[in-house]
């Protein structure tokens, strides 16, 4: 079976949508966030250093420091997520319009491939934390953060 969200993507995805939820109060430490999301600690450790890398979140230092969103939940894709974690979402390296194969002038499997590829980016794109925490908790949104 093939997934085309790994598990350590599900989890800075909870993990985002976590921070998302209207009312937190300042920095949530990693514990926290590893605890409440059920993330091994290690795990947590390192999905959070590539979100903040990535700018998706600012890490503060101290005893009251911890993990904010680094912007609006409207301004976080779901795209960005992916690629702040996996890397580029790529459905074959012949999709990046590489030459990684002497037959993609001629195939027509490619050409398809390249369509899914274009709507896979599209719709993650199209997604904001705002939008899934909406689905999950409609009456809250994410307007006030």
């Amino acid at each position: 079976m093939m997934e085309l969200i790994r598990k350590d993507t599900d989890y800075a995805m909870r993990v985002l949508v976590y921070l998302a939820i209207p009312g937190k109060q300042g920095p949530v430490a990693a514990k926290v966030l590893a605890k409440t999301q059920d993330i091994p600690n290690d795990f947590a450790y390192k999905i959070l250093r590539k979100l903040t890398k990535a700018g998706l979140l600012e890490g503060y230092m101290g005893s009251h420091g911890g993990f904010i969103l680094a912007r609006s939940p409207t301004q976080i894709t779901l795209l960005e997520v992916v690629e702040a974690i996996q890397g580029p979402v790529v459905v074959r390296k012949c999709c990046l319009g590489l030459d990684v194969c002497p037959r993609r002038p001629s195939c027509s499997v490619s050409v398809k491939l390249e369509e899914l590829q274009d709507s896979l980016v599209k719709f993650l794109g199209n997604i904001t934390l705002d939008e899934v925490l909406e689905a999950r908790y409609p009456q809250q949104g994410c307007d006030s953060v």
